[in-house]
């Protein structure tokens, strides 16, 4: 899908334009419906609560990381956010398909419980991250009019609700939700496709963005999990979930609030396909 929009970039037939529409389709639709699918209907165990709190420790870590390395390179409040923003947000979503032929049901719950954790910190914290950078700093109404007014975090209220409560929900639904979301996420390395420059490629502080999210985020994964006493498949699942690659959400929000696209994209796309090579090999030892 990448080198598909590569392809018709220079083909002429779309642009930088398409790319963010595109990402403002998944924004708004996409997104919504793979967390509702994803988050509805899986069994939450409260043994395992220490994995969303991982996630949560995973993501400002990183942000603080990203900030001293923005000041290392000199980059502007928009080249900091997107930094900021590629440690913050996780692939999660890349994982999922090696973990669903690889893992077990119990330990496949386990790493939802730990993508519920990023879930909640990207649609929050991390949205008000990125229109901190963007310029919404002091206009607080602005602020809370992005953020509040993501879909994406208020499907993720009403899924957490509904599993809580133990809603009736047919597992068939939830599985074509799941489907549907999944293959509309697709889109979003089809939009990368779209935005990605060859001279994004070079650029320093994306190789920096990506040793951050996995580099870092593989050693933050294995101090939390001794920190917080976890073992055996939990440990595992806190560390593979704390390497995932930048989430497309850096992109997506990068796009909203017209920070550094470029460094987002870019970071993106060399971590997904790093990632592409390093998750089976790395869920086939678990």
């Amino acid at each position: 899908m990448f080198f598909l929009g590569v392809a018709v970039r220079r083909s002429g037939r779309a642009n930088e334009l398409h790319g963010r529409r595109l990402l403002g389709f998944v924004f708004n639709v996409g997104l919504p419906i793979l967390i509702f699918g994803a988050l509805a209907g899986v069994p939450l165990a409260r043994e395992h609560a220490l994995l969303p709190v991982t996630a949560v420790c995973v993501s400002l870590l990183g942000w603080a990381a990203a900030a001293f390395t923005a000041r290392r390179f000199h980059l502007p409040k928009t080249g900091e956010g997107a930094l900021a923003l590629c440690a913050m947000s996780l692939n999660i979503s890349l994982i999922y398909p090696f973990a669903a032929l690889s893992l077990g049901a119990g330990a496949f719950a386990q790493l939802v419980m730990f993508d519920m954790g990023h879930a909640v910190m990207v649609w929050t914290v991390a949205t008000v991250v990125a229109c901190k950078y963007g310029g919404h700093a002091g206009d607080i109404p602005v602020l809370l009019k992005r953020t509040l007014a993501a879909p994406a975090l208020w499907v993720l209220f009403i899924a957490l609700s509904l599993n809580v409560g133990g809603a009736p929900i047919p597992r068939d639904f939830l599985r074509s939700v799941l489907q549907i979301g999944q293959m509309l996420v697709l889109l979003v390395p089809l939009a990368m496709g779209l935005l990605v420059s060859a001279h994004g490629l070079r650029r320093p502080e994306v190789w920096s963005a990506v040793g951050l999210r996995s580099g870092l985020g593989a050693l933050l994964g294995c101090g939390l999990a001794w920190l917080f006493g976890l073992k055996g498949t939990a440990a595992a699942i806190a560390i593979v979930g704390s390497a995932a690659p930048i989430g497309f959400t850096a992109v997506v929000l990068s796009a909203r609030e017209e920070l550094d696209l470029d460094l987002a994209a870019s970071a993106a796309a060399i971590s997904a396909f790093l990632g592409s090579i390093w998750i089976p090999l790395v869920l086939l030892l678990i």
